[in-house]
């Protein structure tokens, strides 16, 4: 039985937010704006110089050791804490605690424990000792911290993270960071670096830090591992890709060969290093098999200072056809070169070229349980969203689950969303399959994909978004599904939760991907039987005017052609008689309207079924 729930827009929610209890390390959607100052770790591909020297550090483990906590204006200011920021019960917003690398104990400024009002204004400073940086004399420096940022609303302007350095203790040098990243898939944690050779040459041992937060019942901001070490004169870093963007922003592992796209990569470059560097692009392979297949250099060139960051985008021209395993490799440069060489390079192999499988998962190592939104109960669904690139028909969804005894007997409900993006400023999902789909989990299921058939397929029109789920009705909540890999970027990435009644709406955006996926035309007429290894070709795909039928037999008698839509209903036939070895047919399809339909060559001893597309 269908249950009644409220389900929520794309633009609105497209990730899950976790239970107090369950720690994350949250990533960035390409929306996040890249702090000037801010190296974010994402995945350990910044790997920084191991030989580098540490100057000074700070870990907090055993108190403030001479930080000094004032507050300047209101109630917050910085304390000392082992859990990070209190979420009370009635949060529908968690803020997780900061996934520092030293986790005994750590900073936090907790704005939005202290129930105030908006209106209340807020300053408060964390100040270090006198610091000797001596040893540090003639070095390329930066002041570097762990941290986990998230503001209510990144539009106001009354929120501000800063540091300063000063060397007199009267003349501060202050920047700001955090401006406007809002709270959604902030890092955690996020490496802040900020060079200060410039302000602290000359007097390197008179050197004091400041950490400076106004604001007005905010989320907070929580530090740790404050050190001051030595960076190189030259270093470019990729520090993000994305592969396979489009406008809707939907980065898939697997796709259908009809619905394949040109590869259109970028990365987020960022300069480590203390000179600026000029003519900043990218090299690149792609290769299939271990041999190229397509290579070039990204036509975008930027200019970045220290510790600037820019998006390198490029159309390749490139779009794969021949079913494999492909990746994609990124190398940065520029014209003045890199004394570190060790982060230039980054590398994809999480794209698959399928004959009808769609995921965004990549089922490797880690995966992780997703939950329902914290302290709420209710029907939720987890999944991903789907633009076709032709007309066709979802045949089957597959999800995997957990690996947990609790969930034998859960109800799952299956689900296929579609909404017209161009039909109204606020379009709205609509259900397309006929009755909710429902599962029961089995032993046998436990840390498995399951397979569940669409009855009947569900044809689909290319000029829509899709959003395939599964769902579950749970008290308690159990975590049921996991979570892998990387949705890509843009308003339209990862997955739509909804949730039963007037719950609110709201959670984190996350890159983690759903592991559902979706099937198309894999068994619609249910032939399975007698599938002979000869087979036959098709092409081309998508056709127009005709297809080309190439048959391939060692024998056969009575073989015959007969051409399909999507029920099953015979719309041509063709008597061919014996074919031995190699047979090319050509099949007119005039008169046949637009879509999919299915190629069946049958003899007397065996049968073949092939998809294609008219378009």
């Amino acid at each position: 039985m269908k249950k009644i729930y409220t389900l929520i827009g794309a633009a609105l929610l497209v990730g899950t937010s976790l239970a107090q209890s369950v720690n994350r390390l949250y990533e960035f959607s390409a929306t996040e704006k890249y702090a000037p100052n801010a190296i974010t770790t994402i995945n350990n591909r910044i790997q920084l110089n191991q030989d580098r020297v540490d100057y000074y550090s700070e870990d907090f483990d055993s108190g403030f050791n001479g930080w000094v906590n004032d507050i300047q204006t209101g109630p917050a200011g910085f304390e000392l804490t082992n859990s990070g920021h209190a979420n009370s019960g009635s949060n529908t917003f968690i803020i997780p605690s900061l996934a520092s690398s030293t986790n005994t104990q750590w900073v936090v400024l907790d704005s939005d424990d202290l129930n105030n009002s908006y209106s209340t204004s807020e300053e408060a400073t964390l100040t270090s000792a006198v610091i000797d940086l001596s040893a540090s004399t003639g070095q390329f420096v930066a002041i570097e911290f762990e941290q986990f940022f998230a503001e209510w609303q990144p539009t106001e302007t009354e929120d501000h993270c800063y540091i300063a350095v000063t060397t007199d203790g009267s003349n501060w040098t202050e920047i700001e960071i955090n401006e406007g990243v809002g709270r959604d898939a902030r890092p955690n944690p996020e490496l802040v670096s900020w060079d200060i050779s410039n302000y602290i040459a000359g007097a390197e041992s008179t050197v004091q830090f400041r950490f400076r937060w106004e604001g007005a019942w905010n989320y907070g901001w929580q530090i740790d591992n404050i050190k001051v070490v030595d960076i190189p004169e030259k270093d470019l870093s990729i520090t993000r890709t994305w592969r396979g963007y489009d406008t809707q922003g939907i980065t898939y592992s697997q796709v259908p060969q009809a619905h394949a796209t040109e590869f259109v990569i970028g990365a987020v470059v960022k300069n480590l290093g203390h000179l600026a560097q000029t003519n900043v692009t990218f090299d690149y392979e792609i290769t299939l098999a271990g041999m190229i297949v397509d290579s070039g250099t990204a036509t975008d060139v930027v200019s970045l200072l220290n510790a600037e960051s820019d998006t390198i985008l490029h159309s390749t021209g490139f779009t794969p056809s021949t079913l494999g395993d492909y990746e994609i490799t990124w190398t940065v440069s520029s014209t003045e070169g890199d004394d570190n060489l060790a982060n230039d390079v980054v590398v994809d192999n999480h794209f698959k070229l399928t004959d009808y499988i769609f995921a965004t998962d990549y089922n490797e190592s880690t995966v992780e349980p997703t939950l329902q939104y914290p302290n709420q109960l209710g029907e939720s669904y987890f999944g991903n969203l789907l633009y076709f690139q032709t007309a066709d028909v979802i045949s089957g969804i597959d999800f995997k689950v957990v690996d947990n005894p609790n969930i034998v007997g859960e109800e799952i409900l299956i689900e296929i969303f579609g909404i017209d993006t161009n039909s109204a400023a606020n379009p709205e999902w609509q259900y397309l399959t006929n009755t909710t789909i429902e599962y029961t989990i089995t032993n046998e299921d436990l840390g498995n994909f399951v397979s569940v058939a669409i009855p009947g397929g569900l044809q689909v029109d290319p000029t829509k978004l899709y959003l395939a789920a599964v769902g579950y009705y749970s008290i308690p909540v159990n975590p049921i599904f996991e979570r892998q890999g990387d949705i890509g970027w843009g308003y339209l990435q990862g997955f739509i939760i909804g949730t039963d009644g007037a719950l609110a709406g709201a959670a984190f955006f996350d890159r983690k991907a759903p592991m559902v996926r979706v099937r198309v035309n894999e068994g619609e007429v249910g032939v399975q039987e007698n599938i002979i290894s000869e087979g036959i070709s098709i092409y081309p795909n998508p056709a127009n005017s005709k297809i080309n039928v190439e048959l391939t037999y060692s024998n056969s008698e009575n073989t015959q052609v007969k051409i399909m839509d999507i029920t099953g209903k015979i719309v041509l036939t063709k008597n061919l008689g014996t074919v031995t070895g190699t047979e090319t047919v050509s099949v007119s399809l005039e008169g046949l309207s637009n879509g999919v339909y299915f190629v069946e060559v049958a003899s007397s001893t065996s049968k073949e079924v092939k998809k294609f597309v008219k378009k």
